[in-house]
């Protein structure tokens, strides 16, 4: 770790005079630390930078910056798939990579995210304040803040198994200040250790963020503060703290109308998303964006009308995932079977809830909403015995779904969770959560393979196409806690770093 970070953040670091404005974030590379920080301009712009460094930075075209682990975890599971042969994540979906610590893959995912945590910590060491400092130069701090806690939450549900699990289980490295070559490498932290940070950091920004307004929502502010926090005491099994911060992260993100919902995930003005990332068709990078492996919407049509797709289409909802929603379900909606024999899709469920905007490919990145956040409410209610409250939360969402409420009275305690956890499969896919939830819960991916059939333009019955592995590399069957789950410590960190048991 330590010989890549600071190499890397240099090459970020923007000096332009911003604000919040996200795109301007042009290179200087030849400015020493003392510059970058001289002034509130700059800091501005090196958060910018940092930003889009985590979630744009790439080694190929199937490295797109952090929504490449996003895809990871949703092809990990069971609601999802990697088309055979496709670019992009067919050794994911097989848990043959990232589990290989050998990988080009294994290396981006730790270097990515380890960076963005230098960045963090440049900005945390080099802007001093005390009461009397200006309140835009705490905002900047705060926001830094909640970006390190931001990546040490994904790497420590990413490198172990879950805090209920065993909290004393040695994680990832804990490094706190800036890095440099000279820095001597840290040990595996435990845990505990990692969420202890987390708390902390998160209760830092918490304190230094009050007042912050942002003109752009890449930006984490209070909102994003208390939704991570919702994350964090939601794995911890805090049910009462996990409600309460759910509930105060989504206050001004309603839950987004049906016909929104139908225009697709692409935009971060969508009225619930409390954080996103906006992109030009620049920072979209053509074939190797997000979208160009999850979009399943036709652009247009050739002269013989046959449906024509952007990008890989890797990832596919599985046709047993379809069948968990409900008839008159908005999001039921989006799913339809690619009926002809000549079209890139067919014979697969196109699931149109992610959309590029054409003709640019400007599609914005989804990194927290006000669903999410209900659902922790919800689930966190329900864990301590409110159900009624539970189920009143629920229907929030339900009613903009096209959805009739449900009642308390239909439901025990154990029930009523497992509708919730259900709901969190059909609201939140392909935005990186499955894996967690696996984790966290200590379950394991039912993977089926598909049975369902069709007719297609030639009046053939064709059976629709879903899971083709479902079983573990080594022929065992998929369990709960497995290693297969969790991310390696990439071989170069191994070997750079004496001081990892």
């Amino acid at each position: 770790m330590k010989q890549k970070i600071i190499y890397i953040m240099i090459g970020l670091v923007t000096l332009a005079s911003c604000g919040d404005d996200f795109f301007a974030t042009s290179p200087a590379t030849q400015i020493t630390t003392p510059e970058v920080f001289s002034s509130e301009d700059n800091i501005n712009a090196f958060i910018n930078g940092a930003i889009r460094y985590l979630m744009e930075n790439s080694t190929s075209q199937d490295n797109p910056g952090l929504p490449t682990i996003f895809l990871t975890h949703e092809v990990m599971g069971e609601d999802a798939f990697a088309r055979d042969g496709r670019y992009g994540f067919r050794d994911s979906y097989p848990y043959r990579d990232p589990f290989d610590n050998t990988t080009r893959r294994a290396l981006f995912f730790w270097t990515l995210q380890y960076t963005s945590i230098d960045h963090a910590n440049n900005i945390i060491a080099n802007i001093e304040i005390d009461e009397n400092s200006k309140e835009s130069l705490k905002h900047l701090k705060g926001q830094a803040y909640a970006l390190r806690a931001y990546n040490y939450l994904n790497l420590v549900r990413q490198y172990q198994f879950t805090y209920a699990k065993d909290a004393s289980a040695k994680a990832i490295p804990i490094y706190t200040e800036p890095t440099t070559p000279d820095t001597e490498p840290n040990p595996l932290a435990a845990v505990s250790e990692v969420y202890d940070l987390i708390i902390q950091d998160l209760t830092e920004a918490e304190k230094l963020l009050p007042g912050f307004e942002r003109t752009v929502k890449n930006r984490p502010n209070l909102n994003v503060v208390h939704g991570l926090f919702a994350r964090v005491y939601l794995t911890l099994e805090e049910w009462d703290l996990a409600a309460q911060h759910a509930a105060k992260a989504r206050v001004g993100y309603p839950i987004m109308a049906p016909d929104r919902y139908s225009e697709g995930f692409n935009d971060v003005s969508n009225p619930e998303w409390i954080w996103g990332h906006p992109q030009t068709q620049t920072q979209n990078r053509g074939g190797s964006s997000y979208m160009a492996y999850i979009e399943t919407t036709p652009y247009t049509t050739d002269a013989n009308g046959t449906n024509l797709y952007y990008g890989y289409n890797s990832i596919m909802p599985d046709p047993h995932f379809v069948s968990l929603f409900e008839e008159g379900d908005t999001r039921k909606s989006l799913f339809e079977i690619a009926t002809q024999p000549a079209e890139a899709l067919y014979a697969h469920y196109r699931y149109k809830k992610f959309r590029n905007k054409y003709p640019h490919h400007d599609a914005h990145i989804v990194l927290m909403r006000s669903s999410e956040l209900l659902l922790i409410e919800a689930e966190s209610q329900a864990r301590q015995d409110d159900l009624a409250g539970a189920v009143q939360t629920l229907n929030e969402l339900r009613r903009d779904r096209n959805l009739a409420d449900l009642q308390a009275s239909g439901f025990n305690k154990e029930t009523l969770i497992d509708e919730i956890l259900l709901e969190r499969r059909r609201e939140l896919w392909g935005e990186g959560f499955r894996l967690y939830d696996i984790l966290r819960l200590q379950t394991a991916p039912v993977r089926l393979e598909s049975t369902e059939t069709f007719v297609n333009d030639a009046s053939e019955t064709v059976t629709v196409r879903g899971h083709w592995i479902t079983r573990f590399p080594d022929g065992s069957e998929l369990v709960p806690n497995s290693k297969y789950y969790l991310f390696p410590i990439p071989l170069n960190e191994i070997n750079n770093n004496p001081n990892i048991d």
